[in-house]
């Protein structure tokens, strides 16, 4: 059993990506790291304002009938 690694032919490039879609990938991806602040941001910012100014409320007393 041997291993066989096919080497591309010589006349053929291998493909790349041209100008427009790597200009497209790069906003697609600033779009999702953009889109991730808006929701995480807000989120972590009422996170950190309850952990600091909340204190913790007294519970309340259960009456016994």
């Amino acid at each position: 059993m041997s291993l066989k690694i096919h080497a591309p032919l010589a006349g053929r490039k291998a493909e790349r990506p041209n100008i427009a879609q790597r200009i497209g990938a790069i906003f697609g991806l600033a779009g999702l790291v953009l889109a991730w602040a808006v929701v995480l941001l807000p989120c972590a910012i009422w996170l950190l304002f309850n952990l600091v100014f909340s204190r913790p409320q007294p519970t309340p007393v259960r009456q016994q009938a």
